[in-house]
């Protein structure tokens, strides 16, 4: 299993270092942030609801993914209810203050078994930062696709880092982020749904799968 404290370590100390902003998160730009939450948007064209749904955001962070549904006008067009969950203290009370309507709790969804579901799942940067070895790392996402794809109705979109536009490099994962083979992803893929779709086109280095009920 991932080390938990250690996430919850790495993200607060951003998080006091930088303030309650995209640099909090990891994010090279808010730009880019909000290029991957256009993406993950996208999957409910290819869901079987578009409207009156419920969303869960997991490691949501900031509750940005919610500021970017408000903003686009999305929240209200799909007639959307949006919960935020995340597992740092700290992040939870500064996206509290941040969108003080939004829905945004403090919950583990791998310790917490009575997670209520939603439509959709959306979970966003979570596996970029190894705090565990590669492959207590790569256990804890197969674990986690496995239990957010449960959680949902409709489907789970989520990003990764990608190893497909970078260098071959035999320490490419020796720092703390994370580089997936998006063709081992959609290996896996097929173990949880045979419904799934790949995008690896709007960014070099990251890319989205949805996972479809």
């Amino acid at each position: 299993m991932t080390d938990k404290q250690g996430q919850i370590d790495y993200f607060e100390g951003l998080l006091a270092q930088h303030g309650a902003n995209y640099k909090a998160l990891d994010w090279n730009s808010p730009e880019s942030q909000k290029l991957r939450y256009k993406v993950m948007k996208e999957i409910l064209v290819y869901g079987k609801k578009a409207s009156g749904i419920s969303v869960m955001d997991v490691g949501c962070g900031l509750g940005d993914l919610y500021g970017f549904l408000k903003a686009e006008g999305i929240l209200h067009k799909h007639r959307m209810t949006y919960t935020g969950y995340d597992i740092s203290p700290k992040l939870i009370a500064a996206a509290k203050k941040k969108y003080p309507e939004a829905k945004i709790e403090l919950k583990d969804i791998m310790e917490d078994r009575y997670v209520p579901k939603a439509d959709y799942v959306f979970c966003s940067g979570i596996f970029n930062i190894r705090t565990s070895d590669e492959n207590e790392h790569l256990d804890f996402v197969k674990e986690m696709l496995f239990r957010m794809f449960d959680l949902c109705a409709c489907g789970l979109a989520v990003n990764f880092l990608s190893a497909g536009a970078l260098p071959a490099a035999d320490d490419l994962n020796a720092s703390h982020y994370y580089y997936f083979e998006p063709e081992k992803i959609a290996t896996f893929a097929r173990f949880v749904t045979s419904r799934f779709i790949m995008r690896h086109d709007y960014h070099p280095g990251d890319f989205t799968l949805y996972l479809l009920k």
